[in-house]
């Protein structure tokens, strides 16, 4: 059974027919390439826990209050270890969307093994062992991808001194860890993605009915944010100790993940005035969304999430009477803006596999409308409408909330509440966030042509 697998999978590699296989390895060098990075992150802020460098040391001298240096850097893996915690999700939600990619595309050959009698635990591993080659052939390229990404760390300032590549390179049982959690992953999440497509004895693939989402998740979302306001009323940023930046971290990801729960929702009720509409492009984009908000915010859950965290620059404070806490203030930008950079490129490339998959899952019925006359063109204004549609309705929600949020935090601390920077880290996010997500969007145009350009028999 391995060994047919491993054959049939690299054949697929090499052959590439629908073009999924190139993405899901492109989509796992992705996930290998940031998990890396972010476990280097936070073990180099782990060793200068250890070792705080001279700078931090000669910084913490000049400050009025005379901080001690390896209590500032234990603060670093705080903070370090609770954007881990955040980046976590979308990371690793990106390598469940490449494991689950064309999962249902997949059906007709696993119907086929099915009428020829192989069982269905069968038909899983088999799946699984595919999903695995893709999986490690992704995890090879991605760790080369972040070998060669190491000197650009050169050029990244933390505690006022730049790092070296030898200090991302994480020690090597947490790389092997964190390549095994992503091969645990690429396996549970087939076993998931096999599960919507069920194949009975006969052959025949029945599709699974998304049930609808409840109001549920409203309700969740205004508890956590209720839970936010009272936990953070007596939080001062300058005087609170370390168990308050672990509690308001707590917080966050509270509402973070109740971001995630809400989602979903919010994009089906803004795709339903969308289906009185006479635009068939319309038409169909806000179809396709009620009927899958969950695929909808996989799409963009990735820059929302970069919204909330990008909303925080327009309310970072200064206080120039003390270099410690502006050096702090400056690190936390330089984080920022790294951890902006690294949810631009899960956005895009979620975006892209997700399109993908939408477009080889739903080949019969763009086959079915061309012929009834559709034109491609309203296939085109579908597949941007679908992305676009959620990303301007998740961002408009996400950046309000995250300033929301930000000024809340800063209200037990007046005398940084007034200050505040612009907001052209906020523009700049979000037009490079549109362009990405529109870009990966019509990626997957190839796909859809060959979908379209394939032979058919007259009688199908």
């Amino acid at each position: 059974m391995i060994g047919i697998s491993s054959r049939l999978a690299w054949s697929r590699i090499t052959t590439n027919r629908s073009g999924l296989d190139a993405l899901a390895i492109i989509a796992f060098a992705v996930t290998t390439l940031l998990a890396l990075t972010v476990a280097g992150g936070t073990s180099m802020f782990v060793e200068r826990q250890a070792n705080p460098p001279e700078s931090l040391t000669a910084i913490a001298a000049a400050s009025p209050y005379q901080p001690y240096a390896p209590d500032i850097a234990s603060l670093y893996v705080s903070l370090a270890v609770i954007a881990c915690a955040i980046l976590v999700v979308p990371i690793l939600s990106l390598g469940a969307g490449a494991a689950r990619l064309g999962a249902s595309g997949r059906a007709k050959r696993l119907a086929s093994l099915r009428l020829i009698g192989m069982t269905g635990g069968e038909v899983v591993l088999m799946s699984v062992i595919e999903s695995l080659v893709l999986t490690i052939a992704g995890a090879v390229f991605g760790s080369f991808l972040f070998a060669l990404s190491l000197p650009i760390w050169n050029f990244v300032s933390f505690h006022g001194e730049y790092l070296s590549p030898a200090e991302m390179v994480g020690p090597w049982w947490v790389n092997l860890a964190v390549l095994g959690v992503i091969l645990l992953l690429s396996a549970i999440s087939t076993v998931i993605g096999l599960q919507r497509v069920v194949i009975s004895p006969l052959g025949v693939a029945k599709r699974e009915t998304p049930k609808a989402l409840q109001f549920w998740r409203v309700i969740v979302f205004f508890a956590a944010i209720v839970i936010f306001f009272v936990g953070t009323q007596s939080f001062n940023v300058i005087d609170s100790q370390l168990i308050g930046f672990f509690f308001v971290g707590i917080l966050l990801m509270i509402v973070l993940f109740a971001v995630n729960l809400i989602g979903p929702w919010i994009i089906q009720m803004v795709a339903r005035p969308f289906t009185k509409t006479s635009n068939p492009a319309s038409l169909l984009a806000s179809r396709r969304l009620i009927a899958q908000p969950r695929d909808a915010w996989r799409n963009v859950g990735g820059l929302a999430f970069i919204g909330f965290i990008s909303a925080f620059t327009i309310t970072m404070p200064q206080v120039p009477d003390d270099p410690i806490f502006n050096l702090q203030l400056r690190d936390v930008g330089t984080g920022t803006t790294l951890t902006m950079l690294i949810g631009l490129l899960v956005a895009a490339t979620s975006t892209l596999i997700n399109q993908a998959a939408f477009t080889v899952d739903r080949a019969e019925q763009t086959v079915a409308l061309t012929r009834m006359g559709t034109p491609r063109k309203v296939f085109a204004g579908a597949r941007y409408r679908q992305v676009l549609l959620p990303l301007i309705t998740t961002l408009g929600v996400s950046i309000p909330l995250g300033i929301v949020i930000m000024r809340t935090i800063l209200l037990g601390t007046p005398e940084l509440a007034t200050e505040s920077s612009n907001g052209v880290t906020l523009a700049i996010v979000i037009v490079l966030g549109i362009v990405l997500c529109t870009a990966a969007a019509g990626a997957s145009r190839p796909i859809e042509s060959k979908i379209l350009t394939s032979d058919y028999r007259r009688n199908d």
